[in-house]
């Protein structure tokens, strides 16, 4: 997807010959017998007919130290062919500057895949959807404000500026929009010629040996149906900009579910569609919708995204889905069409929702954050294991493995040894620090002055939390106050008086709240919002700005002025100050949730949980009466020579468990894990991977939101967990599968009409 303000052909060449260090006169691409093109309903490379059998794998998900050992274990399941995203919010983290090294070297993850002899299909957004923060999008979109701010750090002055993002938060996403293509351009101006050598066709150096890595495909858009949209000058904009880059030897194409089809494709043999499903669907039916869309002869039927598990929310089961019933449908896919029907499993290993990079959906009113573990419940588990560890059932990577073999006669590479995780035991959190406390080491000085409250985006932050405050009158707390913030809050906040918490909001929750009346009659009384932000929405086609998203705050209906905002990214946590002596925790009653009937429940659900969620075991109540988030700091040390090594070398890999804590944020020696929220899970134990470790001394820091064990302990586990809460007293158990699995229409537009099985693909409608 992209969009481009048209390069000359010269300027083009330019780039090109700048990445192949060639003079523009020696333009012309390298070719080679090397093919790869659609006759007679098959894919065909260097002359031969070629089933696509294929595994999605994210490298911005995977530590780069596990890349090929990652490659490797996909390999070995009998897949010739991956699939992954470039989310351009991973590599464009602030509008024109760049990240291509370190976990964001695509080109280092292509290089690792040609040496083992995968092929590639490539898609470069620019929304890929995925779960995964914004669907990609880069939340400086909704940047609309030009700043500069400066203030101390220790001994050194920080200068920030952010510049103004033409079309901030009111460009229109995914349509024929000037301002929109103008950064969707910028984008793919830098990326499509990056990834222009690695094309099948270019050949290289590197292809002098068997054929290997190279990019089959190339992706328009992702499920454009699902907008309803149906702007076919966008999606043509986006084929006439990739070609600028790729050439037209290059085999584009769009993916959309079989009964959204018509509206996210082009007809005509430019691009070809394709379509993704679940276990269960009439193949027959899909592959039918997929040859509606393309001309005769040029419609092999691919399931571009064909799924082995499926993805979980805070609060919810874990994803475990029948390795049977996905059998079958996988049978019959590839045995469609006297054999000729091609597949990607989505997903082949998923890997991790690291730092603030997991996304959500919203169905209706109901905010609904992913976990931070992608692992899917598929093939290769979060952390490179095989038969769904913590989760339970039949082991799926054997059961596709022997599968692919027995359709294909082909026997696939041995599986690496197993990955080694550790338990390097109990790690006490002895250290800590109220959040409210440490205000002015995580942004020195009052704030950012606003007369009213904004977005988070629109004070040049990504993610984490963030704060506003302002002074009222103590007279205005006196009785029956209440406080509106106008919007509901994006995406959870904590609200106190003076330092104290006195209620909640919840983006699922109306937004008023009613104040306790004070003791004091007169003075002034600071207010505190603090806001987490959890995912953006990654499904559709619409804004998920964070933060306050009313400007009119108001208090017994008058709106409050003069606030202060404090921007919390918490990506640097090095100043701050931490005592070994007791704080005050974030909850002060201990208690047992027994069933989901009690008034206890029904009251913590109209605060900061999940609306109408059980949760189960030893927590401490949130409580009005206590002084909020705190961060926890403990260490612990590994000795490389009294544990097994991992892989490559590395110290073995490690889970963090928290159960027993409520909700937030956790880092190892830096490095932001991402959200836990262990007092609903399903996920109670958080990977590390063990390049993130050293020998010797090792760092926890977590910031508690919610509810603090008695202990304040965390224990580092060999063993991935995702029975919480949500299980109440089951353990693993039987698959869950819903009576129309894998259905996303509950998050499409209203108005939007979908097909059901067996309707042909042209009685589709679009909203009026």
């Amino acid at each position: 997807m992209a969009a481009l303000k048209f390069f000359s052909v010269a300027a083009l060449l330019s780039v090109l010959c700048v990445l192949a260090s060639c003079n523009v006169s020696d333009v012309s691409p390298v070719r080679s017998e090397r093919s790869f093109t659609i006759e007679n309903n098959r894919f065909v490379k260097d002359g031969k007919p070629l089933q696509i059998i294929s595994g999605s794998i994210h490298y911005n998900r995977i530590h780069p130290a596990y890349w090929k050992d990652r490659l490797q274990r996909v390999q070995a399941m009998g897949l010739n062919t991956i699939q992954l995203y470039v989310p351009w919010n991973f590599h464009e983290r602030s509008p024109g500057t760049f990240k291509w090294d370190g976990e964001a070297d695509i080109e280092r993850f292509l290089d690792i895949a040609q040496e083992l002899g995968l092929n590639v299909l490539l898609r470069p957004g620019p929304y890929i959807c995925g779960e995964w923060d914004f669907g990609g999008f880069p939340w400086w979109l909704a940047s609309s404000k030009a700043r500069a701010d400066s203030y101390q750090r220790g001994s050194n002055m920080i200068h920030q500026t952010y510049n103004y993002v033409e079309g901030g938060r009111t460009m229109k996403l995914r349509v024929n929009d000037a301002a929109y293509l103008g950064h969707v351009d910028r984008f793919w101006n830098v990326l499509l010629p990056k990834m222009a050598p690695y094309l099948y066709h270019r050949g290289g150096p590197i292809l002098m040996t068997q054929a290997c890595c190279t990019l089959l495909q190339d992706i328009i858009e992702n499920e454009y149906g699902f907008c309803g949209f149906n702007d076919k000058a966008y999606l043509q904009h986006l084929v006439d900009t990739a070609r600028a880059s790729l050439g037209d030897e290059a085999v584009l194409f769009t993916t959309d579910p079989p009964n959204v089809v018509t509206m996210g494709g082009l007809y005509g043999d430019d691009v070809i569609s394709v379509v993704d499903f679940g276990p269960g669907t009439d193949v027959n039916w899909a592959f039918t919708a997929q040859s509606v869309m393309n001309p005769f002869g040029k419609s092999p039927p691919f399931c571009s995204e064909f799924y082995t598990g499926w993805l979980s929310h805070w609060g919810e089961v874990m994803a475990n889905t029948s390795a049977g019933f996905m059998l079958q449908t996988l049978s019959d896919i590839l045995s469609y069409a006297n054999g000729t029907g091609s597949v990607n499993f989505y997903m082949a290993h998923g890997g991790s929702n690291f730092g603030y990079w997991a996304g959500a959906n919203i169905a209706g009113s109901i905010y609904q954050p992913h976990i931070t573990s992608y692992d899917y419940d598929c093939p290769i588990s979060e952390a490179g294991g095989i038969g769904q560890p913590g989760i339970g059932g039949d082991n799926k990577f054997k059961l596709i493995r022997a599968l692919i073999e027995k359709h294909t006669g082909v026997a696939p590479p041995e599986l690496p040894p197993p990955p080694v995780t550790e338990d390097y035991g109990t790690v006490e959190l002895a250290e800590s620090a109220t959040l409210l406390d440490q205000l002015l080491e995580l942004f020195p000085g009052d704030g950012i002055a606003s007369d009213r409250p904004d977005v988070m985006e629109e004070y040049g932050q990504s993610g984490g939390l963030i704060l506003y405050r302002t002074v009222v009158n103590a007279t205005s707390l006196q009785s029956n106050a209440v406080l509106d913030i106008g919007e509901p809050v994006r995406d959870y906040a904590r609200v106190l008086l003076d330092g104290k918490i006195v209620g909640f909001f919840e983006r699922s929750n109306p937004r008023k709240l009613p104040l306790p009346s004070l003791s004091t009659s007169s003075g002034e009384v600071t207010l505190d919002i603090l806001v987490e932000a959890l995912g953006r929405v990654n499904f559709g086609c619409v804004w998920d700005y964070k933060g306050l998203v009313s400007p009119d705050v108001t208090l017994n209906g008058e709106v409050l002025t003069g606030w202060h905002i404090y921007p919390l990214q918490l990506d640097d946590l090095s100043n701050i100050s931490y005592s070994s002596n007791p704080v005050s925790q974030p909850g002060a009653a201990s208690f047992i949730f027994e069933s989901e009937g009690t008034e206890l429940l029904r009251t913590l659900a109209r605060f900061a949980i999940v609306p109408g969620r059980a949760a189960a075991g030893q927590l401490r109540a949130p409580s009005a009466a206590e002084s909020g988030p705190i961060f926890y700091r403990g260490t612990f040390s590994v000795n490389a020579t009294e544990t097994a090594p991992g892989i490559d070398g590395n110290l073995a890999d490690t889970f963090v468990s928290v159960r027993g804590w409520g909700k937030g944020l956790l880092w190892v020696n830096g490095f932001n894990l991402g959200w836990y929220w262990a007092s609903i899970g399903p996920q109670e134990a958080h990977y590390i991977p063990g390049p993130l470790l050293r020998e010797g001394d090792n760092e926890i820091v977590l910031l508690e939101v919610e509810a603090t064990p008695l202990d304040a302990t965390v224990r580092l586990t060999g063993q991935a967990d995702f029975y919480g809460p949500s299980y109440g007293a089951r353990r693993a158990g039987p698959a869950r599968l819903s009576a129309t699995p894998f259905d996303r229409s509950v998050y499409m537009p209203q108005g939007v009409t979908t097909l059901s099985q067996g309707e042909p693909a042209s009685m589709a409608v679009l909203p009026a």
